[in-house]
């Protein structure tokens, strides 16, 4: 997530050259340097973010065939600035969560991998995906990119020093390795990473960034790709490798792509260390730097993927910054999807919690008395899946069209109340409550809402239950046609109003 980050944000204008920039895959090519996976002893309970503990994570493992196993991560990597500049190379040590079939035959040959979000360790792409991955063995990997805690943490640099002082007396316990290490020191303790404050920075403030965020990920897909003899996918045989990073590590691999790192590091053959991007509920820029939406150097041999919920659409409306249109050359796809808010509380990290309604003084607003957590994840698994099908076969992504704008305002339909456009998955085609975003309504930090509609509405809209039943399974028929949900989910989406609602 973003909005917790108090760094002023840099408004800048989008340039039209950004689509023309698709590098030759081999211009400059070099190969990154291999890393080492070492199993990370038994420290007596499950690592943290591990998928065995009853919450956000959690995902029965062993009833779907497959096993969770921690590594630390070792190697050299250079420290790159936020505008590109190599400053120097310097060693690491972090930690990657494996999870995989525990029976080669089920691979299916791709791995997800996701550095793990500073709030909490969390992992927002499992979360919104686990389900898909292992039913179409999937092997993934969450990895860790943090520091140690500096004497100014730059997570929370912000020009009033209350505010500063507030974002570290919320989120200050739940990032960097000193909150790795207090949850389990044995196994955590020899994190490390080099972070220079002075050196480093992004925008006017220091950048909260590892430096060496690039080199890693490169280094880690170059490792998974590699057969090492007992390596951390020993036995499986990888053929490719996706990025699926949310939130504020989202920005890591715009910076990546930005920067041209796709062309630069390959495969000893030549072909790319990464094969596909998925980056979602990130607004770039909003920490520092570049307000860009398309790297000025895109791939020209992987897609790039950006997921917007309700909130990061609605922030660029307020900011006037306008989404590129989608591109087969390069393969681009950005995606609005209405309906969807920024964070769940099934998405919250360990020991993670953020304010909600009652917090901010807003507790007797009608509009924020209903969190919503309609499920997003099978629109996200239908856009993976999209994905997967245009590397491995060359199939395009769907097209969505753009949320409507009136000035610095979304268009909102009369009718509904429900924004225009976007991705609209069953519960906006039928919709039973008005969905908004917190820049509206101020309901908390990083929570969005509904407002569920009376009986009255439901019944002067469908008339009966049975009436609305039918039209929402019209709508899931026509978001599996549209390539917008699986058939094999489907099945499991209920109606959101119940018989009694009417």
């Amino acid at each position: 997530m973003q909005r917790p980050i108090t760094i002023s944000i840099l408004h800048a204008a989008m340039h039209g050259a950004l689509l023309t920039l698709a590098l030759a895959p081999t211009a400059f090519a070099e190969v990154p340097r291999l890393p080492t996976a070492v199993a990370v002893p038994d420290s007596g309970k499950p690592p943290l973010s591990s998928a065995t503990y009853r919450g956000t994570e959690y995902a029965d493992l062993k009833g779907s065939g497959y096993l969770e196993q921690e590594f630390y991560l070792q190697g050299v990597a250079p420290a790159i600035t936020a505008a590109g500049q190599t400053l120097l190379e310097a060693p690491y040590t972090t930690r990657m969560l494996v999870r995989k079939p525990a029976d080669p035959a089920r691979f299916n040959g791709t791995v997800i991998i996701e550095p793990f979000s500073w709030f909490g360790e969390r992992a927002a792409g499992w979360i919104l995906t686990r389900d898909y991955l292992l039913r179409h063995g999937y092997a993934y990997v969450g990895y860790t990119l943090n520091i140690n805690k500096p004497e100014v943490d730059p997570k929370f640099i912000a020009a009033d020093p209350a505010v500063e002082a507030d974002g570290i007396a919320q989120y200050g316990k739940i990032v960097n390795f000193d909150f790795m290490r207090r949850f389990d020191y044995a196994r955590y303790a020899p994190l490390g990473s080099y972070y220079d404050a002075r050196r480093f920075t992004r925008g006017d403030a220091p950048d909260p960034f590892v430096p060496q965020s690039q080199g890693i990920g490169a280094q880690l897909a170059l490792l998974l790709k590699s057969a090492t003899p007992g390596g951390p996918l020993a036995g499986l045989d990888v053929k490719r490798v996706y990025v699926n990073s949310w939130a504020v590590t989202a920005q890591v691999w715009m910076d990546y792509l930005d920067q041209g790192r796709h062309q630069q590091w390959r495969m000893p053959d030549g072909k790319p260390l990464i094969d596909a991007y998925m980056t979602g509920r990130m607004a770039y820029g909003e920490v520092g730097g570049d307000v860009i939406r398309v790297p000025r150097r895109m791939p020209g041999d992987a897609p790039f993927v950006t997921v917007y919920s309700q909130s990061e659409l609605m922030h660029d409306v307020l900011e006037g910054i306008a989404l590129p249109a989608d591109t087969d050359t390069p393969k681009l796809r950005y995606y609005e999807v209405i309906g969807m808010p920024h964070l769940r509380l099934a998405d919250l990290g360990t020991q993670h919690s953020e304010r909600l309604a009652a917090d901010v003084g807003k507790g007797n607003d009608p509009r924020c008395q209903t969190l919503y957590d309609e499920p997003a994840e099978l629109v996200i698994a239908a856009l993976l899946d999209g994905m997967d099908r245009w590397v491995r076969d060359g199939t395009p992504m769907p097209k969505a069209p753009r949320v409507p704008r009136q000035g610095n305002s979304a268009v909102r339909d009369a009718a509904t109340g429900n924004l225009l456009g976007g991705v609209r998955p069953p519960w906006i085609q039928a919709p039973s409550a008005t969905y908004l975003t917190d820049q509206e309504t101020a309901c908390g930090l990083i929570y969005d809402t509904k407002v569920a509609y009376s009986r009255d509405e439901l019944r002067r809209r469908y008339g009966s239950y049975a009436q609305y039943q039918k039209a929402f399974e019209d709508a899931k028929a026509r978001s599996v046609r549209e390539g917008y949900l699986l058939p094999e989910d489907a099945k499991g989406l209920h109606p959101i109003a119940k018989p009694q609602d009417f």
